[in-house]
């Protein structure tokens, strides 16, 4: 016989694929869906993937007319449909754990397959139940960040300090001499273990020949230049060094 959505083992064939349908006399008419959720029970998670891969792909195979669309919308009426007999049984019955066991199962493979249904195959009550869930997470994510939108509104300035002339190395320069003081107790005033606030700090708040500073252009400035590669980062010259900050003298 044949089956027309799954890969089947042939009669008595003794090399065969782990997902393949059927037992060693072969696949009984009309059995085909039985056994390809029989695979799903004893199957990980994380096999999903290539178990349903595996059988669509021979699906497609087979004939050129085929789409995922029609080998999709079968594995989810089937799945569906298994679950609800087993909803349907007596839960005082001997099988009654094995039916919970297979359910469970059942239920992890159609949450594999929610992200693969790009039709909207799924009963319309279910997509509406996804679609009220996404409303309320993506409004619940712009509530956060319109209050962080709120919040880094206070650090906005309507007009920024300009670096006059061509002395942006100068001013930069002076920003790189700060990170470096040190207080009289020989610990450092100024504490990062990165250089990104000293940059960021440069690109928000100053301009430089009436033009923003780029991100980029300021992380130059402080990225540590390996003498084997001139093309990182900036050097500041030392005609561009034109102030020294100095500790205060004791009086």
């Amino acid at each position: 016989m044949s089956s027309k959505y799954f890969k089947y083992r042939r009669a008595f064939q003794r090399k065969v694929h782990p997902y393949d349908l059927g037992v060693l006399t072969g696949l009984k008419r009309g059995s085909d869906d039985n056994h390809f959720l029989l695979k799903v029970y004893k199957l990980d998670a994380s096999a999903f993937e290539d178990y349903y891969r595996y059988h669509l792909e021979y699906y497609l195979e087979k004939d050129k007319r085929n789409n995922e669309h029609d080998f999709f919308a079968h594995v989810w009426r089937i799945v569906e449909k298994r679950i609800e007999y087993f909803d349907g049984r007596d839960p005082f019955s001997s099988k009654h754990a094995l039916y919970v066991s297979n359910t469970e199962k059942l239920r992890a493979f159609q949450e594999f397959l929610i992200p693969r249904d790009k039709w909207n195959i799924r009963p319309n009550e279910l997509l509406l139940t996804e679609k009220d869930n996404l409303i309320a997470e993506l409004r619940e994510k712009i509530g956060a960040l319109e209050e962080k939108l709120s919040k880094l509104e206070d650090f906005e300035v309507s007009v920024k300090a300009m670096v006059q002339d061509d002395h942006l190395p100068t001013f930069i320069d002076l920003i790189r001499q700060l990170k470096d003081l040190t207080l009289p107790n020989g610990r450092k005033l100024l504490k990062s273990d990165y250089e990104s606030p000293y940059y960021k700090l440069v690109s928000m708040y100053f301009t430089y020949e009436g033009k923003d500073i780029p991100i980029s252009t300021a992380r130059n400035y402080f990225v540590k230049k390996d003498p084997k590669d001139a093309k990182k980062g900036v050097k500041i010259e030392e005609h561009e060094k034109l102030f020294k900050i100095v500790p205060k003298k004791k009086s």
